[in-house]
């Protein structure tokens, strides 16, 4: 729903100032998508539990979350000056037992109506926030009606609520634009709600996207966090406790050990001051280190679930810096691992890594992920829950989910053993049918191996698209694509080396990239 009106202007939240620059494209949403993730908190008036009102927990719709990074960007239609301020209400309905909801007409077409909506800080990077809602703007609403006084009345009552976005905002010609999104899902409150198990919602392994090092304007180094967005379990473990998710971050610089260096608040978006672990310098280019996060939750903060202490979720995967891209290569491979590591296809566990070695299943999973996600430019996202009890790896999980990669059954992925070659062309063979859907995948035409016999029969097609695309080869007109005996276990026969399956994901890049 949206509205243009000249010359009102509501309460301003943030206020930027015109900068007489080219004017930045960017496109604003035409519509906003309904509050995600939202949760009501009882609020006490002292210790007798008398009623304040309620906290409303809310984040952001996807088109929400468009506009906000827009306008906290550095080159925008905000601060190039085209539209000068933005304010961001959430609006709240409520009904009581059986009754009615409050809404009316009036809350869309008078912009001053203003005694159930309150101000919220939705911005780039940090997606959610609370609200409050004083008993005095439901007084407001409803004059008479019989309301809670403390909060022994939710024994025998019950609150519905429900929520929306109301965005505003103005450009430079003084023309005002207001849209209100969609209600959100109603949320009833009492004192008998349904118990929620912090254990299972915090068992998922997040995302960290990138981890940069920068330096602040007093030239102090500082990390530039960003994660992926938390999967929605432990969205909603963050409202049902008021947003007592905390975030931890472990770094280990120069190789050495792991340590929490960080905790923060529930935020996509966050810096670490690092001076204490990289010290002043004129440049950190060739500044080494690995960093994780997990997330925190003390069930202090969600006492209706009658436990205490601190549980964790999984690590995220680990982003690297400045790690050599190998320790060790053949010759003939050199060349072609130094393309695919300018192209980022050497995921950060081979860094510095050995490439004659034998890859493991884990690894080429690994490989693989990197392998799509550089071609189509296209973010992954890990399976959940977890299908495996033998691994947490997101990568590995990211490959399971796009049908890359499979278990060695249903509950175990194998990640430490070896890979052989008929496994590494199905996996290779799935990428690349996910990566370009519409592609040709006929084999007429495809080599004839000596020991095609020896190829299981669910790895044959792919094997043959392979070397008809001329990413796989033989050797000797043989494939060898698996051991057949224990002697040959032994010899590590049919195997793959981490430096074959690089080049062989650099080939697959190029070619259909």
């Amino acid at each position: 729903m949206k509205q243009k009106i000249i010359g009102i202007v509501l309460a301003v939240t943030l206020i930027f100032s015109f900068i007489p620059v080219v004017m930045a494209a960017n496109t604003l949403p035409s519509s906003y998508g309904a509050p995600k993730d939202f949760s009501i908190h009882y609020r006490e008036d002292g210790m007798d539990s008398s009623w304040a009102g309620f906290d409303a927990n809310v984040s952001a719709s996807d088109e929400l979350r468009s506009y906000v990074d827009i306008v906290g960007a550095d080159d925008s239609v905000f601060s190039s000056g085209e539209y000068t301020f933005s304010d961001i209400l959430l609006q709240l309905d409520y009904k009581v037992d059986s009754g009615s909801w409050h809404y009316k007409s009036q809350w869309d077409e008078d912009p001053g109506y203003n005694t159930n909506k309150s101000l919220v800080r939705i911005e780039k990077g940090t997606y959610s926030n609370s609200v409050v809602f004083d008993k005095s703007q439901f007084e407001s609403i409803s004059p008479g009606e019989t309301l809670p006084a403390d909060k022994s009345y939710f024994d025998t009552h019950s609150m519905d609520f429900r929520a929306r976005y109301i965005v505003s905002y103005q450009d430079s010609n003084g023309q005002f634009y207001q849209y209100f999104s969609p209600w959100s899902q109603s949320v009833s409150f009492s004192n008998n709600q349904q118990i929620e198990d912090p254990d299972k919602l915090i068992n998922h392994i997040p995302g960290l996207k990138s981890a940069d090092l920068k330096k602040d304007t007093d030239n102090k180094p500082y990390l530039d966090i960003v994660t992926d967005q938390a999967h929605e379990d432990l969205r909603l473990l963050n409202t049902i406790s008021n947003n007592a998710v905390k975030t931890e971050v472990w770094l280990s610089v120069n190789n050495g050990e792991w340590k929490a260096c960080h905790s923060d608040s529930f935020v996509e978006e966050f810096n670490i001051g690092s001076e204490a672990y990289f010290g002043l310098q004129d440049s950190y280019e060739n500044a080494v280190y690995d960093i994780k996060f997990r997330y925190v939750f003390d069930y202090y903060n969600y006492p209706a679930a009658g436990k205490s202490g601190v549980i964790y979720s999984p690590f995220s995967n680990v982003v690297s810096h400045g790690m050599a891209a190998y320790s060790a290569a053949s010759e003939w491979a050199k060349t072609v691992l130094d393309k695919a590591n300018s192209y980022g296809l050497i995921p950060e566990s081979l860094k510095g890594a050995d490439m004659t070695k034998p890859i493991t299943r884990e690894e080429f999973a690994e490989l693989v992920v990197k392998l799509y996600e550089k071609t189509t430019g296209k973010t992954s996202s890990p399976a959940s829950p977890n299908p495996f009890t033998d691994t947490n790896n997101p990568e590995i999980l990211k490959a399971f989910k796009l049908g890359i990669t499979a278990g060695t059954s249903t509950t175990t992925f194998a990640p430490r053993e070896l890979t052989n070659r008929e496994e590494v062309a199905t996996m290779l063979s799935h990428a690349i049918r996910v990566i370009v859907p519409d592609a040709d995948f006929s084999t007429t035409g495809a080599p004839v191996f000596k020991d095609q016999k020896d190829i299981s029969s669910w790895a044959l097609e792919h094997v043959l698209f392979m070397s008809k695309a001329g990413i796989i080869n033989g050797a000797d007109g043989k494939f060898m694509p698996k051991a057949l005996t224990t002697e040959e276990e032994a010899a590590e026969y049919g195997t793959t080396t981490r430096e074959q399956a690089l080049v062989m994901s650099a080939s697959s890049f190029e070619k259909f990239k």
